[in-house]
């Protein structure tokens, strides 16, 4: 018996048009379940996110972050490399928690001695904003540094220098506290409250966040999945916090004159 002849052009057309079956009957079939999830997401957004956080982090530890980290190890450099390392500490805590701090005590200070009972609550109405910022960084921090404590990641220079990737819990070490990144939540934290304080210009506070951050990737001090998760852990305490603030009567945002037109 002879096989008829069929050429490489009939056998990719073929194989494309299994492939296009295919991928109709998935989306025939996954369509619903997306529909449904993402409601499910929209009804619980934070809860989801923490789910989609988590999954992408495990992922990242698995297959994106070694390989990453030495891509960038070996192409970043030069003036990049110094921007990204000016860029960084910006996600440096103490930048935040001392002058919110300061602003809040004096404010509250301030309304002790005010004149009239006018004055008084201006100033206790101001104090709220320094003190939401203090309380997402430091609430953030807090939680971050607890976790650096029980996770105990490595930071990228043991994998350049001695080729190991890993982790060491209940650890101390600066070597050793990885995951996630404290740079990227507190960040993240003060950038999302100032979202809060001064929605106008959210982009901004979202535009220098997102560079904090990825300067830590940028710049081999962490991973990407630890940047990832010290932002969204900031934006979690932020949001929980902003939420505690409206239940209680307390408005942390400050109205500028154009904020009325």
């Amino acid at each position: 018996m002879i096989k008829p002849d069929i050429s490489l052009m009939e056998r990719l057309a073929v194989a494309w048009e299994g492939l296009r079956l295919a991928a109709s009957d998935v989306r025939r079939f996954a369509k619903p379940h997306l529909i449904a999830q993402a409601a499910r997401t929209k009804r619980f957004p934070l809860a989801w996110s923490l789910v989609y956080v988590v999954l992408f982090c495990g992922l990242a530890m698995l297959i994106i972050d070694r390989p990453l980290a030495r891509l960038l190890k070996a192409h970043v450099g030069g003036d990049i490399e110094g921007f990204f390392k000016v860029v960084t500490h910006l996600g440096e805590a103490q930048l935040y928690l001392i002058p919110s701090g300061i602003a809040f005590v004096g404010m509250l200070a301030a309304s002790l001695r005010a004149v009239t009972p006018e004055a008084a609550d201006l100033w206790r109405r101001l104090s709220v904003a320094p003190g939401f910022m203090f309380l997402t960084v430091a609430v953030s921090g807090l939680i971050s540094n607890a976790i650096k404590f029980s996770v105990g990641r490595l930071r990228p220079r043991y994998l350049f220098e001695q080729g190991l990737y890993g982790f060491e819990p209940f650890n101390t070490a600066w070597g050793m506290n990885s995951f996630p990144s404290g740079h990227s939540q507190a960040g993240f934290a003060a950038m999302t409250a100032l979202m809060v304080i001064f929605p106008r210009y959210d982009l901004l506070w979202l535009l220098i966040a997102t560079l904090v951050a990825l300067s830590r990737v940028v710049t081999t001090v962490h991973y990407l999945s630890d940047a990832v998760a010290g932002s969204f852990l900031a934006i979690m305490v932020t949001v929980l916090l902003a939420r505690l603030f409206k239940a209680r009567g307390l408005d942390p945002q400050w109205r500028l004159p154009r904020d009325w037109r």
